[in-house]
């Protein structure tokens, strides 16, 4: 399906760490974006593996977080996202931990990595996957 932009339309995404970090703990357009998924309007793609990254940051301390109180943003992420097993991949070189939302993406079927992380953004485009920051998904989600 495409958008009059050409664009496909946006079914499945990733969202990487740091945005859903920033949608549980603050509003603003990262949650907006959690909205969208939360509304059906878009799947959210995930894996064990950033599911871990997710409770380990947000247990670090200038969140202060007790592990009781990390549980219920651990079981709301978990009754909305559909976990994959992600391939290992090799695309990114200055940060090797970013391939994993590339590689989540490949084995998800997703039109869209969102990030603000500066060497996914750089990137753009990894084979189908557009790479785009929180903005520009919602302006994407927009589109009729």
């Amino acid at each position: 399906m495409f958008t009059k932009s050409g664009m496909s339309r946006i079914e499945r995404a990733v969202f990487d760490t740091n945005i859903l970090v920033s949608a549980y703990l603050w509003s603003g357009t990262p949650r907006r974006a959690l909205e969208v998924v939360r509304a059906g309007r878009v799947e959210l793609i995930s894996s064990t593996a950033a599911i871990e990254e997710f409770i380990r940051v947000l247990g670090y301390p200038k969140f202060g977080f007790s592990p009781e109180e990390i549980a219920p943003f651990v079981d709301d992420l978990l009754s909305i996202t559909q976990l994959v097993v992600p391939p290992t991949l090799d695309v990114v070189t200055a940060d090797p931990s970013d391939n994993l939302f590339l590689g989540i993406a490949v084995k998800g079927s997703c039109q869209v990595v969102v990030s603000g992380d500066h060497h996914l953004v750089t990137l753009k485009r990894f084979r189908s996957i557009q790479i785009m920051t929180v903005s520009e998904f919602m302006r994407a989600m927009r589109t009729p």
